[in-house]
């Protein structure tokens, strides 16, 4: 299963919008009024509470190349990924773009299409509206 959402155009430089998505501590407050609980586990791991689901463990992974960031599921049983890429327009303004991809069966995949998307579409949303 595959989602994507591109941001409009951000009006900060691709290395600022990813020097503050690297920041696991900025990720409460992109979250905040998707997820129920956030809890850093270290520099590079949070867990989340979205809605009715079991508690989501994820580690954040940077890129070398500030092309993107990518925050992988540590949980064996809901195996997925989501992907930010900042892509930059020019030196003033960026945009990103925001890609679940995960393995379910089709029963599963059924249940959670609709909320991932709207998930993805928030986590889209806060990051085009960030103040840095």
């Amino acid at each position: 299963m595959e989602i994507n959402k591109e941001s409009k155009e951000i009006p900060y430089s691709s290395e600022k919008i990813y020097t503050y998505i690297i920041d696991i501590n900025n990720y409460e407050n992109i979250l905040k009024n998707e997820i129920k609980s956030f809890d850093k586990i270290s520099e590079n791991e949070f867990k989340i509470k979205i809605g009715t689901m079991p508690g989501i463990k994820l580690i954040l992974e940077k890129n070398l190349t500030d092309e993107y960031v990518k925050l992988i599921s540590n949980d064996s049983n809901f195996n997925f990924s989501i992907i930010i890429y900042v892509n930059q327009i020019s030196e003033k303004s960026s945009k990103v773009t925001v890609k679940f991809i995960g393995s379910f069966s089709s029963m599963i995949e059924m249940m959670i299409r609709k909320p991932l998307d709207n998930f993805i579409e928030s986590l889209k949303n806060k990051i085009e509206e960030i103040s840095l």
